[in-house]
């Protein structure tokens, strides 16, 4: 029997579903005490009963997101448990996000309302920034347009999984969505951002909001993510031809994999899109990736490649530790970008594929080739042992005829 999820959570009264991804729904409610609809953002309980670090840091998270009060910000108004189920209550937007909108533009949307829309998400983030608080999932799912064309960035600062996290959830959710606008080093050390990981991400949204598709695609979930590891960017202008050169250099320095490279604060970035928007020459100039892959690159590589084949993992410490326990709760002022710093990806973000094994209890993990090995090699040894042991009862069959 499917359990069935509240129908209020605190003093908000659920009257219809707004959406939901491998790791949450997302209700329309009314908030009895306030009179106003609100939209309430609900774990899934089968990730809150085997994660539940996972979800106290969500509601942890919350807490310290509620306290941004900005116009171009999804303000968090309450959170909570309802019957085992951790929600968070936000302001509704009345609109649409930037996916729902590129829906209608498969091309691509005009370039200045594409810059437009990202100077006023870098504008949040850059208050977000201000307070301590790295977004860390930068998508156009995760920027809303309201019927005023004002873009609000919602959630912000909330928890998200590493890379590992995400492999060991895919069987358990069965689909999971592919990371199209994920930096690098959110991959190579997800407990060391900066600011410099949300330009990014905004970076590859903007290309994909310029160009009609996201800056790189693949068949699965981590061939994407090695792509945005070591696969150099195709500039924006060579994907849609009528595109101003100055806005694919500006994306292009967004999107460098080294962060030293790319823009190192929103007022930067700030200036270049305001110069774009009035035909005035930006500071970007004629940027170009030249980036060598590293050892460790080639390690994750290797390491995404057996994902993609359906290989297992072994989760080895990083989640783990990072999932220990709740932490104090945060004052004003603590940093937030220790949490790990990938979401599971929902359905809205393209590209949703069915992971290996359909319908499988077990959990999908990572090991070492090593380990592999040495699995093999054990398997060997017992396989001799056993025909030694035969060959031994035979001779005495034998011997004793």
């Amino acid at each position: 029997m499917v359990e069935r999820s509240p129908t209020k959570f605190g003093k908000c009264v659920v009257t219809g579903k707004l959406g939901e991804g491998a790791t949450a729904v997302v209700f329309l409610a009314k908030h009895e005490g306030l009179g106003m609809p609100v939209a309430v953002k609900v774990l899934r309980k089968q990730l809150s009963k085997s994660r539940p670090e996972y979800a106290q840091r969500f509601l942890r998270e919350a807490r310290v997101a509620a306290r941004l009060e900005h116009p171009n910000i999804v303000r968090v108004i309450d959170c909570g448990v309802e019957n085992g189920y951790h929600y968070m209550v936000m302001d509704y937007v009345d609109g649409q996000d930037c996916m729902e909108l590129l829906r209608s533009h498969p091309d691509g949307l005009p370039w200045r309302q594409a810059t437009q829309i990202v100077r006023q998400a870098a504008i949040g983030l850059f208050y977000a920034a201000e307070h301590s608080i790295i977004h860390r999932d930068v998508k156009p799912s995760n920027l809303m347009i309201d019927k005023n064309g004002r873009v609000r960035v919602t959630d912000l600062g909330l928890a998200k999984l590493t890379v590992k996290g995400v492999a060991a959830l895919t069987q358990e959710l069965h689909t999971i969505g592919t990371p199209n606008y994920m930096s690098p080093e959110q991959i190579r050390s997800p407990k060391d951002l900066d600011l410099r990981a949300d330009i990014y991400s905004l970076g590859a949204t903007y290309y994909h909001m310029v160009t009609g598709g996201p800056p790189f695609v693949g068949d699965s979930l981590m061939g994407i993510v090695s792509k945005h590891l070591t696969e150099p960017l195709v500039p924006p202008y060579k994907r849609k031809r009528d595109l101003p050169a100055a806005v694919s250099m500006v994306i292009c320095k967004m999107m460098a994999k080294v962060p030293g490279h790319r823009y190192a604060s929103y007022e930067e970035l700030c200036r270049d899109l305001d110069s774009l928007l009035e035909g005035k020459k930006i500071q970007a100039g004629e940027f170009e990736e030249r980036y060598v892959a590293t050892e460790e690159d080639e390690k994750l590589m290797r390491i995404f490649e057996r994902l993609s084949a359906g290989g297992a993992v072994e989760i080895e410490g990083e989640e783990d530790a990072d999932l220990a326990g709740p932490a104090p709760a945060a004052e004003p002022g603590d940093a937030t970008t220790g949490a790990s710093s990938l979401a599971p990806f929902d359905g809205s973000d393209l590209g949703v594929y069915n992971s290996a094994g359909e319908g499988g209890d077990s959990t999908l993990f990572l090991h070492s080739r090593g380990r592999d090995r040495l699995k093999w090699l054990i398997a060997g040894l017992v396989i001799v042992g056993v025909l030694t042991v035969l060959a031994i009862a035979l001779a005495g069959v034998f011997l004793g005829d």
